[in-house]
């Protein structure tokens, strides 16, 4: 049996949270973040909802209902901006909450080390690179987007599986409460499902053949328990926007976003594009939409979409391969920031290969979530943001390689030590 969850290390996870959070509210204060104002279209549902209490107008004109974010970073926004205002204030709150959540999951690392069987120092070195590593530095410390709070989420679901995996109860109550949380965690964030999937097959993996039936029991609880939290929304979608969408409704935007005629691999590469001919930038293009309605104005991006992706079959192929490529081995902003970038990924593919012989379910786990998570964004422009919410995988993965290396190197020193002096001797 595997290992469950042990006693925190508090003064290595405290040490952690401490460094993290002075680093990044370092950089809120030398990127003078409280001071501007991107109004992102989430931030823009937020303060509609705060002002009318009706999640809308995400657009550059007004157009009434919206399903372009799922509801649960919205709302949480909202509270802030119904508290603190639109201004200063509640940007100094909105950035000192994510720095908060962010350090804590750094914060988490040892704890998760320890959990799998590791020893502290890999924790250690994990969250430490985790607390210097800024793999998007608005994404880290702003709170625009909701992807700290999903990566934080997502180390916490990470280790009550395995908890479970480790004690080998599959307890209905556990189930409920596991399925509660994940409920949660997909209206935050929908890209979750892929790592739920994955979660499920390896949980297969390993009970089915020892209790089938209660893994079954366990799984179809967790699944209906999810459901239920997730059912109000796709409810309200139908009844506001006469589609019973369950995650949210821009992919047909994204999609076309990515692929156009001069389309490129990454944002950058298509801003031109996004700000002459999107709903975010354009009040024409929003009131375009708002006349034909949201979810067929996102139908007929996608349809637009998918008629250049078969049209030009050997260039959509181009993107995406380098789109795939940078999601593993992001574009530093200078030649050594991008050598660590292709270091990093390289130390966590040794580290997965490492921990697998340490702790297989968490193994499989992480590459489960390698393998299932990116493909969507494989097909979407190339975002800092879009690998944040796994970023915390290859940093553990590699910080195993580290001191795995680092230890093998002590040996070896050891050794030539002890050769010398048996010479000398």
């Amino acid at each position: 049996m595997e290992q469950a969850l042990r006693p925190v290390p508090w003064r290595a996870c405290l040490l952690v949270f401490a460094v993290a959070l002075l680093f990044r509210l370092g950089w809120v204060v030398g990127t003078d973040q409280i001071h501007q104002f991107p109004r992102k279209e989430m931030v823009r549902i937020a303060m509609t909802f705060a002002q009318r209490g009706e999640l809308a107008d995400p657009f550059a004109a007004p157009t009434g209902p919206t399903a372009l974010a799922s509801p649960v970073y919205p709302v949480f926004l909202d509270l802030i901006f119904r508290t603190f205002g639109t201004g200063v204030a509640a940007e100094v709150v909105k950035c000192l909450l994510t720095c908060l959540v962010s350090a804590l999951r750094c914060a988490m690392i040892p704890w998760l080390a320890i959990c799998l069987g590791l020893s502290l120092r890999s924790g250690m070195i994990g969250g430490f690179l985790s607390a210097f590593y800024l793999g998007a530095l608005a994404t880290d410390i702003k709170g625009d987007w909701a992807e700290a709070y999903v990566a934080t989420a997502l180390v916490a679901l990470f280790l009550a599986v395995i908890r479970i995996e480790g004690s080998g109860r599959l307890s209905l109550r556990s189930a409920a409460v596991l399925g509660f949380w994940w409920g949660l965690a997909l209206l935050l964030s929908p890209a979750l499902a892929s790592i739920l999937g994955c979660f499920i097959l390896v949980g297969a993996i390993r009970f089915l053949k020892e209790s089938p039936r209660q893994y079954v029991q366990f799984a179809a609880v967790l699944g209906l328990v999810a459901g239920l939290v997730i059912l109000p929304w796709p409810i309200r979608n139908a009844i506001r926007l006469g589609s019973p969408i369950w995650a949210k409704d821009n992919f047909g935007i994204m999609l076309l976003n990515s692929n156009h005629p001069g389309a490129g691999w990454d944002v950058f590469g298509n801003e031109n594009f996004i700000e002459q001919t999107t709903p975010s930038w354009q009040p024409a293009v929003a009131l375009k939409l708002k006349a034909v309605g949201e979810v067929a104005y996102d139908k007929s991006q996608s349809r637009e979409a998918m008629q250049w992706i078969r049209s030009n079959p050997e260039t959509f192929a181009g993107l995406v391969a380098l789109r795939a490529f940078h999601f593993w081995f992001p574009p530093g902003l200078n030649p050594v920031h991008t050598i660590l970038e292709v270091g990093l990924t390289l130390f966590a593919i040794a580290g997965l290969y490492l921990l697998y012989f340490r702790h297989r379910a968490a193994a499989l786990l992480i590459l489960g979530i390698w393998l299932l998570y990116p493909p969507v964004y494989y097909i979407m422009l190339w975002s800092s943001r879009y690998r944040y919410p796994i970023n915390w995988t290859l940093l553990l993965t590699a910080a195993i390689a580290l001191d795995y290396a680092l230890s093998t190197v002590t040996e070896r020193r050891t050794e030539r030590r002890s050769l010398v002096a048996r010479g000398v001797r």
